[in-house]
């Protein structure tokens, strides 16, 4: 058995006593498809410029808020109709005592 010195610290080196480094593996990068979409979509849409990608989301913008506003002025529509029905309907109701020729109270003017 043949013994070394360090020549740093002058201490005896047994043989098979060094410790190896362990390797280590590099990670390789892929692409995989997601649900809903291949590869080539992904792809193609990730090859679409900056530009060309930020006018498609300003006109999906816009069409979401025309189609909002369109169903708000919609809403406001039928709201008003049913209003002026309540309203109509509301003038030609009577209560039952008055529809039997019950006197109308008389309003306090004091106060």
């Amino acid at each position: 058995m043949k013994v070394e010195l360090d020549s740093f610290s002058s201490r005896k080196i047994y043989p098979g006593k060094e410790v190896s480094k362990k390797r280590t593996r590099r990670t390789v990068k892929h692409q995989r498809a997601i649900v809903g979409a291949s590869l080539d979509v992904i792809k193609e849409k990730r090859s679409i410029a900056p530009a060309a990608r930020a006018a498609a989301r300003a006109q999906a913008v816009k069409e979401g808020k025309e189609k909002k506003a369109a169903a708000e002025s919609k809403k406001k529509a039928e709201k008003a109709k049913s209003a002026a029905t309540a309203a109509r309907g509301q003038a030609g109701k009577v209560s039952k005592q008055g529809a039997k020729g019950a006197p109308q109270k008389v309003q306090a003017r004091t106060r």
